[in-house]
């Protein structure tokens, strides 16, 4: 039995202002797993418990992404780190796996459009469409040199340059899954103990979100009549590292 910390996300007025609170849960989990090869979705080592993983960027991330039997969200835990990669891009904001975000942009450039609108408070919110992938990035440009990331998002079905309805989304459980299938995949019970952290209040009617946290930020499940629709991945505000401006110059 270990302790892990655990954070919770409040959504506010706006879809991407948040404020974060953490508590620390006693939790089983495997010293070391994944749910997919790690040579997929980055290798990583600890030199022990107590100290943080290193996840390297893996050598070939636009192989899985053109991989159609390969799910498009991947769960990795590696000592006291869960973290997800996107189409084989880790996400995650610390060492050599902080390329991935970049990767991602970088390799998926074609036909994305990017638009700031400025609301009536002053805050510019920005998006960053990838048609390539069926993504967006939400967040809020502070000034030209500062971007913070709030959310990434991913409809499903994949595109079908990529392989459309056939493609699994996590494990083996595909677009259109039910809430409970979810759960009972392989890679929620060895990341998430086969249970949501948080669900929505309109989740039970069907048409909801269930949530899981990670390391640096929350994977969420969206459901419209009891069927996956999309996934978002909320960044964590309060690590530094998503904000850094390596990762969001423009290709």
């Amino acid at each position: 039995m270990r302790s892990v910390q655990r954070c919770r996300f409040f959504l506010l007025t706006t879809p991407w202002l948040l404020v974060l609170g953490c508590a620390t849960f006693g939790e089983k989990r495997p010293a070391a797993s994944s749910s997919e090869d790690s040579e997929e979705i980055g290798e990583s080592s600890t030199r022990d418990s107590s100290e943080p993983a290193e996840i390297s960027m893996p050598r070939a991330a636009a192989a899985v992404r053109d991989n159609r039997a390969a799910p498009i969200l991947q769960v990795a835990v590696a000592g006291k780190v869960t973290y997800p990669s996107v189409y084989g891009y880790p996400l995650y904001p610390e060492g050599d796996a902080a390329r991935g975000i970049p990767a991602l942009r970088t390799e998926n450039w074609d036909g994305a459009r990017q638009q700031d609108t400025e609301d009536q408070g002053g805050v510019v919110h920005a998006v960053e469409e990838l048609p390539q992938l069926g993504c967006r990035f939400d967040g809020i440009r502070e000034n030209m040199n500062k971007f913070v990331p709030v959310s990434l998002t991913c409809e499903l079905p994949a595109p079908k340059a990529l392989g459309g309805a056939k493609r699994p989304v996590l494990g083996a459980v595909g677009a259109g899954a039910k809430p409970e299938q979810l759960l009972k995949s392989r890679p929620v019970q060895e990341a998430f103990l086969g249970e949501f952290h948080l669900t929505s209040d309109d989740f039970n009617s069907g048409s909801g979100t269930g949530y899981f946290n990670t390391t640096h930020g929350q994977l969420a499940f969206v459901f419209s009549k009891k069927r996956l629709t999309r996934f978002v991945y909320y960044f964590d505000p309060g690590v530094k590292g998503w904000q850094n401006p390596a990762l969001w110059v423009k290709p």
